[in-house]
C-alpha cells in the first residue's frame, strides 16, 4: 500500500508541521520556565485500563520505556489506568511502549507515537505539560516503529498513523499481522492494506485449569466449559497466559489444534 510508505503532500505537511515547530524551539526560541528549560517537553503518560481479558491476571502492571530528555531510554513501571509524568526532548520523533507484565510475563503492549499522539499544540498547554494517551492500537503502531528502529529504518519514512487505520477498519485485532512482519513489509516495499484481513475462526477446547488470558488485549477471553475453556482462534499460534501456567496454541488451516502447556513460576 503506497499511502503508508509514502505519504502525499498533505500528510507530509501534517506530520511535519509539529516538527517543524520542534526545529523553531531548538534554535533559540526562549522556552522559560513553564516548559521545562528550551528544548525539552513534559508529558503526561496516560494509561489504558486493564482490558477485561485480563481480569483473572494477578498484579498486572505496564513497564514503560521512553527516550528521556537526555536522549537515553529510560522506563519505569505504572499500574493500568493510572498516569506517569516524563521529560523528553521537544518534537524529537519516538516510538514510546507500555510493556504489560504479569511477573515477568509480556503481553501485546499499549503505547503511541510521540509528538504525533499529541491532540494539542506542540509548545504545551499553559502549564507546561501535555497529556499523551496510549492505546493498544498506539501500541501497536510504536511496535512496528520499534522494529523499523532496530533494522536501521527511520520510522517516520512511513506513515504508521496510516497503518493503524487501516489495521482498525479491517480486522478486530491488529496483532493478527505481528508488528515485525508488517515492519519487514513496509521495509521491502510490498505492504499492502489488504494484509489486515479478518480470518477464518475455528472453536477450539482448551484444558484447565484456567482461567486463560489471550496474550492481545483485542482477543476475547476463552469461556469456561465445564473443566475445560472455549475459544474461538484463527489458524496460526495463539499465546494464552494463566495464573500460573501458560498455554500456546497452535492451529493449522482446517482447524486442528495441538497445544503445550508450559508451567510457569507463579508470580
Amino acid at each position: 500500500m503506497s499511502a503508508i510508505a509514502n505519504p502525499g503532500p498533505r500528510t507530509r505537511r501534517a506530520r511535519l508541521l509539529p516538527l517543524l515547530a520542534a526545529s523553531i524551539v531548538s534554535a533559540g526560541c526562549d522556552l522559560a520556565s513553564p516548559f521545562g528549560g528550551p528544548g525539552l517537553h513534559r508529558l503526561i503518560l496516560a494509561l489504558p485500563p486493564a482490558p477485561g481479558s485480563w481480569a483473572a491476571l494477578p498484579g498486572l502492571r505496564f513497564r514503560i520505556i521512553w527516550r528521556g530528555a537526555s536522549g537515553r531510554w529510560e522506563s519505569a513501571v505504572a499500574e493500568p489506568g493510572s498516569e506517569r509524568e516524563i521529560e523528553v526532548q521537544r518534537g524529537r520523533f519516538q516510538a514510546i511502549l507500555a510493556e504489560p507484565l504479569v511477573g515477568e510475563r509480556t503481553l501485546r503492549t499499549a503505547g503511541a507515537l510521540y509528538p504525533l499522539g499529541l491532540s494539542g499544540p506542540l509548545f504545551g498547554l499553559p502549564s507546561g505539560t501535555d497529556r499523551l494517551e496510549l492505546d493498544w492500537m498506539g501500541g501497536y503502531e510504536a511496535s512496528v516503529a520499534r522494529a523499523l528502529e532496530r533494522a536501521d529504518l527511520d520510522p517516520q519514512a512511513f506513515d504508521l498513523g496510516r497503518l493503524g487505520e487501516e489495521a482498525r477498519l479491517r480486522v478486530s485485532d491488529p496483532w493478527i499481522l505481528p508488528a515485525v512482519e508488517a515492519a519487514r513489509r513496509l521495509a521491502a516495499g510490498s505492504f499492502r492494506s489488504d494484509y489486515f484481513r479478518e480470518p477464518a475462526r475455528f472453536p477450539v477446547v482448551l484444558p484447565g485449569p484456567g482461567p486463560w488470558a489471550p496474550e492481545s488485549p483485542f482477543a476475547a477471553a476463552p469461556v469456561p466449559a465445564g473443566g475445560e475453556w472455549s475459544a474461538f482462534l484463527p489458524p496460526g499460534t495463539s499465546f494464552f497466559l494463566g495464573p500460573n501456567l501458560d498455554l500456546l496454541v497452535s492451529l493449522d488451516e482446517s482447524g486442528t489444534a495441538a497445544w503445550v502447556r508450559l508451567f510457569q513460576t507463579p508470580p
